[in-house]
């Protein structure tokens, strides 16, 4: 497996710390992908819920390069089934859809060992998209959710489920709307696909907290941008869960690993150090999301929140 630089406990997480995004994806892929052998070995079908976002670029690249080398992954791979997080409600062939870019990034090549079938498309640009939100939680908890490879958000949200969506609810896929913070992300993300802020859709579809702590055997957190230095802090700094960082609650999870580039880790080590954020920090930190006299406010807020000391 990919070493870490160094590995740390914090929030009672394993935090895994790489240099370049390539190195933590390339150890997500063969922590997950030797689960999935283990599994299919025991078990008819294995679920996996995976992100589509360019936080997973690292882990998709190395995955199918195992799955190329690695006949037990193939042997697996006959027997899962992947499920995505979330998604627009746009037609499936449109650039920003999650649908477009699993499929381009990943799935496209999978396809020679995992069946078509076994890839679920969360198909919301229905005319019901409520009730395809209802047929697809009913076929991924029948299924199982196995393992999981997730990312956070900017300003802390697991998918789409954002802060302040309460954390406590039926597990379920849901229709939300996008905070300001989460769609000036989606515009740093996809640059060649959204012109500005007022073209990323407002509204989408996504499993809620709820749904995704029902992954059974393993999850991965992979963080490689420097930009969310404010949401690994908030989410991981200490014990704190709360929904204002909707990931926070990935503490809660039994077997959970978070990766992470050391550009990510930066907050979360300065504040380890000192033991409080400094007026430096909430300047970085802000500028991140955007800058402004508002991100500081939020920034602050969060942090004082998840309590997380601020230097006075």
């Amino acid at each position: 497996m990919s070493e870490s630089v160094e590995t740390i406990e914090s929030g009672g997480l394993p935090i895994h710390i790489y240099e370049t995004p390539e190195q933590m994806g390339a150890a997500s892929a063969e922590s997950l992908g030797e689960t999935q052998i283990a599994l299919a070995a025991e078990q008819d079908t294995v679920g996996f819920l995976i992100m589509a976002a360019p936080s997973a670029f690292g882990f998709y690249r190395a995955y199918l390069e195992m799955a190329n080398e690695s006949a037990d992954l193939q042997h697996a791979l006959a027997r899962t089934h992947f499920f995505q997080f979330d998604d627009y409600p746009l037609p499936a062939d449109h650039p920003a859809t999650f649908r477009y870019l699993l499929n381009k990034h990943f799935f496209d090549e999978l396809t020679q060992w995992c069946p078509r079938e076994n890839i679920h498309a969360f198909n919301v640009e229905a005319d019901d998209p409520d009730a395809v939100c209802a047929e697809y939680t009913r076929d991924v908890l029948k299924r199982g959710l196995d393992i999981q490879l997730k990312g956070v958000g900017e300003n802390g949200h697991w998918g789409f489920h954002e802060p302040g969506v309460p954390l406590e609810d039926e597990p379920r896929f849901m229709r939300v709307d996008l905070s300001e913070e989460n769609a000036v992300q989606q515009l740093r993300d996809h640059p060649d696909l959204f012109a500005s802020v007022n073209d990323v859709p407002r509204s989408a579809y996504t499993a809620n907290v709820a749904l995704f702590m029902k992954t059974q055997h393993l999850i991965e957190d992979n963080i490689p941008q420097a930009a969310k230095g404010f949401a690994v802090l908030a989410a991981y700094g200490n014990d704190t869960i709360d929904a204002a960082v909707p990931t926070s609650a990935l503490k809660k999870h039994s077997n959970a690993h978070v990766r992470i580039t050391r550009a990510a880790a930066e907050e979360l080590l300065a504040y380890r150090e000192s033991g409080s954020v400094t007026e430096e920090a909430l300047k970085r930190m802000a500028a991140a999301l955007g800058g402004g006299g508002e991100s500081m406010k939020y920034v602050r807020t969060v942090l004082e929140t998840m309590e997380i000391p601020l230097h006075s």
